[in-house]
């Protein structure tokens, strides 16, 4: 071999350690952060996204940053000035947002057994330790090509607000009360005329005695001032707002496991604060509407007892209406 070729044999073999050496000490390629586009049925000033969705996302985000720091983020992109109500559930099967909280009442045209999320007795926690979570994460995969994640927040009952004195359920037949198909089947059962009107519209239905009375989750009559103009808060409260966390069933599987489980375990931690501060709010709003003028109207238990097996009694016969497999199973599983 001439000492030429010899040379050019020398610098091959150099270039080629020099270039085996530098890959081998160059850092891997950073793996790209996931985001996670969150949506909600309402808007950021609505109570429940900004006292319970936006905190979730914050103690999610950091937790995720905090285990595992430049993964994944979710990031929230509004509400239905970003994607319409209506059009929701559809972007989140097709994938088009990741990630959803609202209520299930407004997909019941899709996955109608979702919609017995109201009628259950049990707290969050008790929901997922008997199965109820499992069931609601088929129907949810089946009919959304989504994941049930949990409920984010499920404590806050409805209540009955009446201008007119009534101090028994038999007092109630004949009433015109403002509704939403939420409980229409029990207002029929009661005797009472629903009525459906938009939100905006129950303060002048009140005042021109166009409604007699309406049903409205506990605690938030006093941001619309609708105590103004009714008197009493009568009977038991029923049902209870559920705000179902959903995610695209897709995104949800990409992710790895370890993700997985700190966006549960953060929802575990914001529903028990939730939790804790609705019963707090609950006990403080009805002396917020005794100091505003209002009645507080209880029923003896016997008509108690009547009021309440009604609401459930009438609420599980319209969900077995609409889808009897799912909702049967559902319904002894979330009773008491």
């Amino acid at each position: 071999m001439t000492s030429k070729k010899m040379y050019f044999m020398v610098v091959a073999l150099g270039i080629c350690l020099f270039v085996g050496i530098s890959s081998f000490n160059a850092s891997p390629a950073k793996a790209e952060k996931v985001t996670i586009k969150a949506i909600s049925a309402w808007g950021k000033n609505h109570t429940g996204v900004v006292g319970d969705y936006l905190p979730y996302i914050k103690r999610a985000n950091e937790m995720l940053q905090e285990k595992y720091p430049g993964e994944v983020e979710i990031k929230y992109i509004g509400g239905p000035e970003a994607i319409p109500m209506r059009d929701q559930p559809e972007a989140l099967r097709a994938g088009t947002v990741d990630m959803y909280y609202g209520t299930a009442a407004y997909y019941a045209g899709i996955a109608p057994a979702a919609n017995t999320t109201k009628l259950s007795q049990l707290t969050s926690q008790e929901e997922k330790d008997v199965g109820a979570d499992a069931i609601y994460d088929e129907i949810h995969r089946k009919l959304l090509n989504a994941t049930y994640l949990g409920a984010l927040g499920s404590q806050l009952p409805f209540q009955l607000y009446t201008v007119k004195k009534v101090t028994s359920v038999d007092q109630l037949k004949g009433l015109k009360v403002r509704s939403s198909p939420m409980y229409i089947d029990f207002l029929k059962a009661l005797g009472a005329t629903p009525i459906e009107t938009a939100p905006g519209d129950v303060y002048q239905a009140l005042e021109r005695g166009v409604v007699d009375g309406f049903m409205w989750p506990l605690v938030s009559i006093r941001h619309y001032g609708w105590q103004e103009v009714s008197k009493y808060v009568v009977g038991p409260s029923f049902y209870k707002v559920s705000h179902p966390l959903l995610m695209n069933a897709n995104k949800w599987d990409a992710l790895p496991k370890h993700i997985q489980a700190v966006l549960m375990e953060a929802l575990k931690e914001e529903v028990v604060a939730i939790d804790a501060r609705t019963a707090e709010e609950i006990t403080n709003e009805y002396k917020l509407l005794m100091i505003a003028g209002m009645e507080i109207i209880k029923f003896p238990s016997a008509e108690t007892k009547k009021y309440l097996d009604m609401a459930y009694d009438e609420g599980w016969k319209g969900q077995l209406r609409m889808e009897s497999d799912y909702t049967s199973k559902l319904r002894k599983l979330l009773t008491k």
